[in-house]
């Protein structure tokens, strides 16, 4: 329930970008506007989704999500942003609702968006052995070391929105007892990981690291 309210918080100017976005595709091209519209009542739908109130949910209905995240996004800005899709969707996977999602918004806003130029996003998934690691990676502008623990050790500022990787870090932890991984150099971009166990339950899955601040 905390993860489908605080995903619920949907940051007020997306929503009005987005609905401006359709509003000035009216008079342009409504077929370009009719598949925008689709896509942002998909996001809403896919949010408000009962199965988000769950532990876990198919892989498919959280890359189903992030689909129509980033094809509002690259609507809206166009080469700024290249999207790369490097995932297996036939992997049986469950894993906790609203995770993938905020990594992918953060490498946008923050990573990409943060470049005149803009840049790349990758989602990828890498099986390693029993589990699978699930990577977000930008050429964006980088973080610091302090920023990236300071990401994942506070909670973010009132109002801010979204669940962030604050909460998807605590969250997984929770569940399967390790979090977040963050790789980073100023000037190059981050990649946001996490390790996912296959055919095991959250609880019994306790053979990763916990996060440490370092990289790697």
């Amino acid at each position: 329930m905390e993860a489908a309210y605080l995903q619920a918080q949907i940051k007020p100017h997306f929503l009005f970008n987005t609905l401006n976005s359709i509003m000035a595709l009216s008079d342009l091209d409504t077929e370009r506007m009719r598949k925008l519209a689709d896509a942002f009542a998909g996001y809403l739908r896919i949010s408000f989704h009962f199965l988000n109130t769950g532990k876990l949910v198919p892989l498919t209905h959280e890359l189903e999500l992030v689909r129509a995240y980033l094809y509002i996004e690259k609507e809206r800005f166009g080469d700024r942003l290249a999207i790369v899709w490097d995932v297996n969707t036939e992997e049986a996977l469950l894993l906790p609702p609203l995770t993938v999602q905020p990594l992918v918004e953060n490498a946008v806003k923050h990573g990409v968006l943060s470049r005149a130029a803009g840049g790349m996003v990758q989602i990828r998934m890498i099986r390693s052995g029993d589990s699978i690691r699930i990577e977000v990676s930008d050429d964006g502008r980088g973080m610091k070391e302090e920023d990236i623990r300071y990401v994942l050790e506070h909670p973010l500022k009132k109002g801010s929105g979204g669940i962030g990787l604050f909460n998807t870090n605590r969250r997984l932890r929770q569940m399967f007892g390790s979090g977040l991984s963050i790789q980073s150099r100023e000037g190059l971009g981050t990649t946001v990981s996490f390790e996912i166990p296959v055919n095991s339950s959250p609880e019994s899955s306790n053979n990763v690291i916990d996060f440490n601040g370092n990289s790697g």
